[in-house]
């Protein structure tokens, strides 16, 4: 007798999801950026992944393991939810298609990467059902951290510079140091010294947060998803990860600052043969530092608030007898 073996629908739907993401990720020249030029998206990704020009998008590289670590580490639930498609997917993926379809025919990379998150969310539905997207939404949702928006920059970069900016300055004021500002560049004001002596910063696009504000969003959201338990704390974890980069960022300058007072700009910022020196990049660190300190603050406070009510509840029931 003769024993036939049926392909696991799991197993049939990674290998079919794998084909066409290859497809339409790795095979098709779609677009290559804001010249009429046409790269694959893997190309894409890639070049902004690894080009040491796009330091803001670099940790996208880590996002593909990562995701398929977060899928492992659920790997017991998933497999415990039933298979049964939903016709809903079908139609997401053909929505997916169309938007793909658009972004070819105008060039433009940034359709191709919202057709792919919703194709694959579109792929889950209808091959696994809902119950298997519940349990895939946070990994899907991460992948949405790999696509290099570089149009944020710009939107966002000017205001965080002058957030950045006023707060510095603010604080420079206070205390009363010899220090001014002209735009976006601050300035040594010492006594009996030329303005700009010993110092000048300049808070441009790199010095806003920019670079290191979305690999920290990147964290934080890792972060807030392990810290807690339910969708609105986590959110409301998250959403501090913005104020706290720019927090970060203001230490930096400010260590920035004490840098030049006690060694000199060569030392603390940088030179011309030296365009960021030791101390400038350790100095960036400090926003990690910050982001981090400050999610574990937050975290622990809303637990504290969790372990005090059940304790004030017991009490009044005791007050009451």
């Amino acid at each position: 007798m003769t024993t036939h073996l049926t392909p696991h629908p799991r197993s049939s739907f990674i290998v079919s999801l794998l084909l066409a993401l290859i497809i339409l990720m790795g095979v098709v020249s779609y677009a290559g950026g804001y010249v009429e030029s046409r790269a694959t998206i893997i190309n894409t990704l890639l070049l902004h992944w690894l080009a040491p020009e796009f330091t803001t998008w670099q940790y996208g590289l880590l996002v593909p393991p990562i995701i398929g670590w977060l899928i492992w580490q659920r790997r017991e639930e998933i497999l415990k939810q039933p298979v049964a498609g939903s016709w809903w997917g079908l139609a997401l993926m053909l929505f997916a298609l169309l938007i793909y379809l658009g972004g070819y025919q105008a060039i433009n990379y940034y359709f191709g990467f919202v057709s792919i998150q919703l194709f694959v969310a579109g792929a889950i539905l209808w091959s696994l059902g809902w119950a298997h997207m519940k349990e895939l939404t946070f990994p899907w949702l991460v992948m949405g951290t790999m696509w290099p928006l570089v149009f944020l920059e710009d939107w966002l970069g000017f205001p965080l510079r002058m957030i950045s900016h006023n707060g510095v300055s603010a604080v420079v004021h206070a205390l009363g140091l010899p220090i001014t500002s002209e735009g976006s560049t601050f300035l040594s004001m010492s006594p009996g010294q030329e303005i700009g002596s010993w110092m000048t910063l300049q808070v441009e696009g790199k010095c806003s947060g920019m670079n290191t504000l979305f690999a920290l969003m990147f964290a934080a959201l890792l972060f807030s998803y392990q810290a807690q338990k339910t969708f609105w704390k986590r959110a409301v974890l998250f959403s501090f990860s913005i104020p706290l980069a720019v927090l970060g960022n203001m230490v930096r300058i400010g260590l920035l600052m004490g840098g030049c007072a006690l060694f000199g700009q060569d030392f603390a910022v940088g030179n011309e043969e030296q365009e960021m020196s030791s101390y400038h990049f350790l100095a960036g660190l400090i926003v990690f530092v910050v982001a981090y300190l400050g999610l574990q603050f937050i975290s622990r406070w809303m637990d504290s608030r969790d372990r005090s009510r059940p304790q004030a509840v017991v009490r009044t029931r005791q007050v009451g007898c």
